[in-house]
């Protein structure tokens, strides 16, 4: 079969062609590394970390849109209509990605970073916090696994419900195992916090399973001291697994020059 000869016109049209769609083809992206302090990229209302959508002031003062309507498009930081879209900005985060801050604990999770809080909130590997002073964070498992493990020299108090019984706490002691003597196997913890300055502050937690119950309990704690009675009552916290540093949600502060643990007893009611 013969073989067909292309015209040097109809070569220089092909090569033309091929050179234009070379031209026309997308660039492939490259990636590149950076450092920044996250805060630079904090909302300037919440101070949390911004995400799209995004506007800012004339000045540059950027705030994610929740924010924004909430100060009815005026900016917090100067005043001026936070009325402009911030599209560079948008699109620079939408491709940034971060390492969960976990890791130390396990976690080799990659994330957008416009998503990194709402993986952490749920991170498998988030360590969980004990309400002893000076306990560190600890692999994640029930507050009341870690105090039985790691903090094994704690004492054990029973109450009956609905009775207010007493209980001496001695020099060093920061917390105490407390269940109540009903059949059903509550147990709390007495947490005596001697880190306030010029006294102590008392509280107690409900030790429940991961996830938290939704048992009501009701506490009574109350102390004679030389200068009267101190006294505090409410709900107790329901704790399975504390996931920041512990706050209690009531405490009873008790001054130095009031009372001592030495001096009398704690009175407990639990009911």
């Amino acid at each position: 079969m013969p073989r067909m000869e292309r015209s040097g016109e109809e070569e220089r049209s092909s090569a033309k062609k091929a050179k234009i769609e070379s031209a026309t083809e997308p660039a492939a992206s490259e990636q590149v590394t950076v450092t920044l302090d996250s805060k630079l990229l904090d909302c300037s209302v919440c101070l949390h970390t911004m995400a799209p959508p995004l506007f800012q002031c004339i000045n540059g003062h950027m705030t994610s849109l929740g924010c924004c309507e909430a100060v009815q498009h005026d900016c917090s930081v100067c005043g001026e209509p936070a009325e402009i879209r911030c599209r560079a900005v948008e699109n620079i985060l939408g491709g940034m990605t971060a390492q969960c801050s976990f890791r130390e604990h396990g976690c080799t999770a990659i994330i957008l970073f416009t998503e990194k809080l709402s993986h952490e909130s749920s991170c498998l590997h988030s360590p969980c916090y004990c309400p002893i002073a000076g306990c560190r964070p600890y692999a994640r498992k029930p507050l009341r696994d870690h105090l039985i493990m790691d903090h094994p020299g704690m004492l054990h108090s029973g109450v009956m419900a609905g009775n207010l019984c007493a209980m001496r706490i001695g020099d060093r002691e920061s917390a105490r195992f407390v269940s109540v003597l009903d059949g059903k196997g509550a147990v709390f913890l007495l947490v005596v916090d001697r880190t306030v300055p010029l006294g102590y502050t008392l509280s107690v937690i409900h030790l429940a399973n991961e996830p938290a119950g939704q048992d009501d309990f009701k506490c009574k704690i109350l102390l004679y001291t030389r200068k009267g009675t101190l006294c505090l009552s409410g709900e107790t916290q329901s704790v399975g697994c504390l996931r920041s540093p512990y706050e209690p949600a009531a405490s009873l502060f008790v001054p130095e020059a009031m009372w001592s643990p030495d001096q009398s007893p704690v009175y407990i009611e639990l009911k």
